[in-house]
């Protein structure tokens, strides 16, 4: 089943956004959707022409991304933030600790991180990314933020296959053992929580993870 991506995203005025809480949840949490819907139709080559050669479109992508999470209002960040080198966050931690206080905060803030996450992984060789802020241009910096927001979610109306499929694209690149179990336990939990069926996608990350410590 192939779905029409629309070709943009409706635009709200400052204005319009405060006058409408709605209007902002909307807004927050459905742009990283529709930029990450972008970022796969980029890589399957779905919106290259001639007269949008890859490189403006990468740019172009990775700058609204960017501008999202710079103009996030206050709902939209973390409420707790606890980076993997504070001792707060226990030395049995493998990734950093980031809650959010609703569904829509979440949902946004993993699909930007998912949307960056692939964009990284398909950087055109021509693309420069010294202009942007560093910490945004590590893929790793987006991995450990996916799991962290997928391993700290417990709420069932939180849940979305959207989700679950972020989830499962950044574990793959989990090296570390001690990540792979959090990362097993989180599915886990996901089934206990959701009742959806994860075992296909514990199978895939296992043959995954077998290849990644042969190389």
């Amino acid at each position: 089943m192939r779905m029409q991506l629309p070709p943009s995203f409706p635009y709200f005025t400052q204005v319009d956004l405060v006058a409408d809480p709605f209007e902002m949840v909307f807004f927050y949490a459905y742009r990283p959707l529709w930029l990450c819907a972008r970022a796969i139709q980029f890589v399957h080559n779905e919106e290259v022409s001639p007269d949008r050669p890859p490189f403006h479109i990468w740019i172009q992508l990775v700058e609204e991304l960017q501008q999202w999470y710079g103009e996030r209002p206050r709902e939209f960040e973390p409420m707790l933030e606890i980076e993997m080198d504070d001792q707060l966050a226990g030395p049995e931690r493998s990734f950093p600790v980031i809650l959010f206080a609703n569904g829509a905060s979440l949902f946004g803030n993993q699909l930007y991180h998912t949307a960056m996450l692939i964009l990284l992984h398909n950087r055109p060789r021509t693309a420069r990314i010294a202009d942007f802020r560093s910490v945004a241009m590590s893929p790793l910096w987006h991995t450990q933020r996916i799991c962290s927001i997928a391993l700290h979610n417990d709420r069932r109306e939180c849940w979305d296959p959207c989700l679950l499929a972020s989830f499962a694209l950044a574990a793959r690149r989990m090296t570390h053992e001690s990540q792979q179990h959090e990362v097993v336990r989180g599915l886990e939990r996901i089934h206990t929580v959701t009742g959806w069926n994860v075992k296909n996608c514990l199978h895939s990350l296992r043959v995954e993870w077998c290849l990644l410590d042969e190389t």
